[in-house]
């Protein structure tokens, strides 16, 4: 694999592909729609828009999920975003929407978006089709996980929703809806590709190929899924496959890395081809399936409990490890107010877990030739396979101001296992065995 030294922050290729998106959409509205006579009338316009201005601040030194220390950020939450809705006729419309947000290619940055960019035929009221750069339908509130109003939580639990690092894709989506007394079950599937960037951390460098700290890694996605739904009037139930295809804008992507023995009961994995050993097993892409399940059910005293989980599977490669992750929560209505508490939690498997922890640890005596170099590729091999440990409780509340504003309130309490790859630990320490208090205040508004 090749790596560059510099950081890697796929701001090209990505506007470039929201370029191609709006070209496309909009060439497909100027010349199809024109014969299906879905023009022949103005299209009923309507602007609206939404966003967050929240703060958080952590009680550690160290920074949490990319933004977050002790000294407080606004960039973890905050966002706004500005979304126009074109109705072209009774069966057509068009939808653009672009949002600025912190970066997710540079942690010290905010840039503008296009978030959506889709053209929808209903032939039909169960029928939707959608073409055009939409929403990944991976969890429950993933299509509104910008609109903070739409939830009650500060933030949506991150541990079930890092599941997959990506939030949208560029392709056809259909939803079939029947209709049975009070209650409608839906199949959506869909088809598409996109362009994410995935986060990495490194405490140590290894010169020249890594620098410490922070870099991205960009990878083109093809993605394919099918989810379905059942609602009635106070219940949503919700399950979800999903299949995606990464492949590295830097190339192959390493399979495993294998153990270089130097002697009985001493050795190094190695994770480089400039390292000596057999050489790093090298794939095409990740084949990567994501199973998820998700409920939100009304109890009685105007109660909800709402839970989702999510298991990842990587099929041709150790690099990439399986992951589960879900939460479950509970919330109670009490005039304007919302008080909740939750439970979240992420894990790699056990297996991948004691070879991450192994890599880790491995130490070659300084009486080795290259040790300080082979022991620091060890940490920096561990950093790159991103393990997941750890678990939240989170007590917070919302109170909604009006129909369009709320303001939320969060203490949440994170523990680190082995190893957490939203830690960004100091050089020469471990991402395990942390605790982290977190305070969040928040305010979102929609117009």
């Amino acid at each position: 694999m090749r790596y560059r030294r510099s950081l890697d922050t796929g701001r090209g290729s990505s506007d470039r592909r929201d370029s191609r998106s709006l070209r496309t959409l909009l060439w497909l509205v100027g010349c199809c729609l024109p014969a299906s006579g879905a023009l022949s009338t103005p299209p009923d316009l309507s602007l609206s828009g939404f966003g967050t201005l929240g703060g958080a601040v952590s009680d550690q030194d160290f920074i949490y999920q990319r933004h977050i220390d002790d000294h407080g950020t606004l960039n973890r939450d905050s966002l706004a975003a500005i979304q126009l809705d074109a109705r072209l006729s009774a069966a057509w419309s068009l939808t653009l929407q672009a949002k600025a947000a912190p970066s997710e290619r540079d942690d010290n940055a905010w840039d503008p978006t296009l978030t959506w960019a889709f053209l929808s035929w209903r032939p039909t009221n169960d029928l939707l089709w959608r073409l055009g750069k939409q929403r990944l339908p991976l969890m429950l509130y993933s299509a509104n996980s910008d609109v903070g109003i739409t939830f009650d939580f500060a933030r949506l639990p991150t541990e079930a929703y890092s599941i997959l690092p990506t939030q949208d894709f560029t392709g056809l989506s259909l939803a079939k809806t029947w209709f049975d007394a009070d209650r409608e079950w839906t199949l959506e599937g869909y088809l598409g590709q996109t362009h994410t960037n995935w986060h990495y951390y490194l405490r140590n460098g290894l010169e020249p190929v890594f620098s410490a700290g922070t870099f991205y890694l960009g990878y083109d996605v093809n993605m394919a899924g099918l989810v379905l739904s059942l609602r009635d009037d106070r219940n949503t139930w919700r399950l979800a496959l999903h299949r995606a295809e990464a492949t590295s804008d830097e190339g192959p992507v390493p399979e495993r890395f294998p153990f270089v023995e130097i002697a009985p009961g001493l050795g190094y994995y190695q994770i480089l081809d400039a390292f000596p050993g057999p050489g790093v097993p090298m794939v095409d892409h990740y084949d990567i399936w994501v199973l998820t399940f998700g409920a939100e059910i009304a109890l009685p005293h105007d109660l909800r409990l709402v839970g989702e989980y999510g298991r990842r599977r990587f099929d041709n490669a150790t690099t990439g490890a399986d992951t589960s992750a879900g939460y479950l929560a509970l919330l109670k209505r009490v005039g304007r107010w919302t008080p909740y508490v939750y439970w979240s939690g992420i894990r790699t498997s056990e297996a991948a877990l004691d070879f991450i922890t192994g890599l880790n640890d491995t130490r070659l005596p300084q009486t080795i030739p290259s040790a300080d170099l082979i022991n620091a590729s060890q940490r920096t091999g561990a950093d790159l396979l991103s393990p997941y440990d750890q678990h939240s409780w989170a007590l917070g509340a919302s109170y909604s101001l009006s129909p369009t504003s709320r303001i939320k309130a969060e203490w949440m309490h994170t523990r680190t296992g082995r190893l957490s790859v939203f830690v960004d630990a100091p050089p020469d320490e471990d991402s395990g065995g942390r605790q982290i208090n977190v305070f969040s205040l928040s305010y979102s508004f929609t117009f």
